[in-house]
């Protein structure tokens, strides 16, 4: 499918001594976050993934495959931190309020956008309450997991996540999710600018664009934290060793 192509600075000439990134991880304070793994941008009749396949069934192929693949990874991933005892912590985000009123104005008109678009057949974010907005079964919390609902792309703008991390005892976070480039990377943003040691685990996590995906997470990389594969991930998890793979290597030519 032919797209809008960009050039990236390949490692090469990307001025890492300026921009360095080294975390202090520890395996023993570390919490996985999965965001948004909801049925409404998964897989769900009248909300987003409804909107996409409707309107962009290419597009929506493309992302069913991926998802898949973060499903899982992110399966995997729980497999380990709950053999471990380690803090798992789920996101959902949508409406909280009958008839959407505690969106901002933004994302209530694109609710309008997104009904004009399919003859209001779907909508784009579910409400909380509805099948939507549950994560799905395959990821789906256990007792004592947190779950925090949100209304922001960011976790760490509308809930109290960063004060339950921080209570817990928690300074590395593992994002996962989706979507990739949106939820995942405000989140991972938010909570790097915030003082934790972010991983994001790349292939646990999806978007309907992977060339926005992958740009995001070079820049996180070279910036913020790591971007790391969930078959690293559980290898540091496993045996403790520095990872040593922390960031998307992009090329010359990169796009």
């Amino acid at each position: 499918m032919p797209g809008k192509q960009i050039t990236l600075l390949d490692d090469s000439q990307w001025p890492s001594a300026a921009f360095g990134v080294e975390l202090p991880i520890r395996r023993e304070s570390a919490a996985l976050v999965v965001v948004d793994m909801q049925h409404y941008c998964i897989d769900a009749k009248g909300h987003l993934a409804d909107s996409v396949s409707t309107g962009h069934a290419a597009v929506h192929a493309g992302y069913e495959q991926r998802v898949q693949v973060a499903i899982t990874n992110v399966a995997r991933l729980l497999g380990s931190f709950r053999g471990a005892g380690r803090r798992v912590v789920y996101t959902r985000h949508g409406i909280q309020t009958p008839g959407g009123q505690d969106l901002v104005l933004r994302r209530r008109g694109r609710e309008a956008i997104a009904r004009d678009a399919t003859d209001d057949a779907s909508g784009h974010m579910a409400a909380n309450g509805t099948h939507g907005y549950e994560i799905i079964p395959d990821l789906a919390p256990r007792e004592g997991e947190l779950v925090l609902d949100k209304n922001t792309s960011s976790a760490f703008h509308t809930t109290p996540i960063d004060l339950y991390l921080r209570n817990m005892g928690i300074d590395t976070i593992i994002c996962t999710g989706v979507a990739a480039d949106q939820c995942v990377f405000a989140t991972a943003l938010d909570a790097a600018d915030r003082g934790f040691h972010v991983i994001i685990a790349r292939d646990a996590c999806a978007n309907l664009d992977p060339g926005s995906a992958e740009a995001v997470q070079i820049l996180f990389g070279r910036v913020w934290g790591y971007v790391m594969l969930t078959d690293d991930i559980l290898t540091w998890l496993e045996t403790g060793n520095a990872p040593t793979q922390t960031h998307i290597e992009s090329l010359p030519g990169n796009s």
